[in-house]
Formats: C-alpha cells, structure tokens, sequence
C-alpha cells in the first residue's frame, strides 16, 4: 500500500523541517501552502485537507500540520496499520510538548483525531476543528502524534486571533448563540474541567498554564460571537 503525506502550512519548507523529515517514511509529501499564489486557505482547514486528499497519489494519507511530528514509534506503527484490510482510518493520539515536557493529562493529554485514512474513505466536514467523516471501521494506533507547542502565550494569541472569529461563526450555524451564561460559565467550566477533573494539575505549572489558556480561548470566542450580535 501506497502512504501520502499531507502537511498544511503557511510557512516556508526550510521552516518546518523536523515535520517534513518524521514523515519521510512516506512514499510521497505533499505540502499544501496557505499563501497567494499556492492555496489560499480562506477560513476553511476542511475544504484544505479535502484538497490534498484529491491531490494524493496513495491508497492512504496521513495529514500532519506544521508542528507536529510523527516519532519513529508511530512511524513505525504506521506502515504496520496501512497492510491491514480491517480498517478505513485510524485515530492518533495528540500530546502537547512545551520546551521538552509532554503534557500527559487536561483536555490535550486526552487528544484523539483521525489523521490516517484511506484516501477514498471520506472527506473532512467543518471549516475550523474540522473532522474526517470515514466510512468504515476506524482503529486506533498506540503512539502519539506529538504536538510541539514552543512558546505558551505568543503562537496561543495568534491561533486565539485566527481560529476564534471562524469558531463563533461556526458555533452559530450549530445553534449554540451567544448568550452571558455561556459568557461566563463556559470558560469557568473549561478551567475546572482541563485542571481539577482531567487532572491538569499533576502537569505542574504548564498544566496550570494549559488550563488557563484554554479557559481564554472559550472566552474569547464567545465575545466575538457577542460582537456578532
């Protein structure tokens, strides 16, 4: 069986090297570029990944953004998953690693997305925090998808700034409106839900961290869904 690689980036080649070189076991990489002139991403990480799907020669992709890397476990475990007829896609566990400490609990220490599938299997659905509808049995593989994160505060604005006026509008279309309980219960809860009850804490300070950036991120989609209205 035939493995394309699908990164999407914004950046140059030379930028994302540890990427491009982790999915080097690949028979073929495909990098889909957001910037004039190559393939605008417009708003729309689905209608992205379901172009690299058509531009794919392999029976199977596998899609890797720009900072995530495929360890050599996982790499390894792939190339196994890819000779099974049992399957149309797998999930990959997603870990967070910030300057070297992976982040084993909160919302991200418990991260599964489909990232490996048969090119013919499905499409992706939703413009941000989109998800590849499979048709078929999907399985999951053992090694995480690492997630690297660098900075805490800088790349989280940027990302914050980008994703959250896409997500509002999206959390419209799905009826969930604006409203001041959301405002104020939905980022409170998601702070005690990545800290207290999915065990953040035993993360140390970055568990800390991560829970509360996530709690800002709930919030401020709601307040550019509230500067819809």
């Amino acid at each position: 069986m035939n493995l394309s690689a699908i990164i999407l980036t914004n950046k140059l080649p030379d930028e994302i090297t540890s990427s491009i070189r982790s999915v080097s076991f690949a028979d073929e990489t495909i990098l889909i570029r957001d910037h004039p002139g190559f393939h605008p991403l417009a708003g729309d990480f689905a209608a992205q990944r379901n172009y690299g799907l058509a531009k794919a020669k392999g029976d199977w992709v596998l899609f890797v953004d720009d900072d995530e890397v495929i360890t050599k476990e996982l790499s390894h475990e792939i190339q196994q998953a890819i000779r099974s007829d049992k399957f149309s896609g797998f999930y990959l566990k997603r870990v967070d690693r910030y300057h070297g400490q992976i982040l084993h609990h909160g919302e991200t220490g418990n991260m599964k997305i489909i990232r490996l599938g048969r090119k013919s299997a499905g499409v992706f659905t939703r413009p941000v925090h989109e998800f590849w509808q499979i048709k078929g049995a999907v399985g999951q593989l053992k090694n995480p998808l690492i997630h690297e994160r660098g900075d805490l505060v800088t790349p989280f604005i940027d990302r914050m700034t980008f994703y959250g006026p896409i997500d509002a509008r999206e959390l419209d279309k799905e009826h969930k409106p604006f409203t001041y309980w959301r405002l104020f219960a939905n980022p409170k809860g998601k702070f005690i839900a990545n800290y207290f009850l999915k065990l953040g804490f035993l993360d140390g300070c970055a568990g800390l961290f991560q829970a509360y950036l996530m709690s800002i991120q709930s919030l401020t989609v709601r307040v550019f869904q509230w500067q819809k209205t």
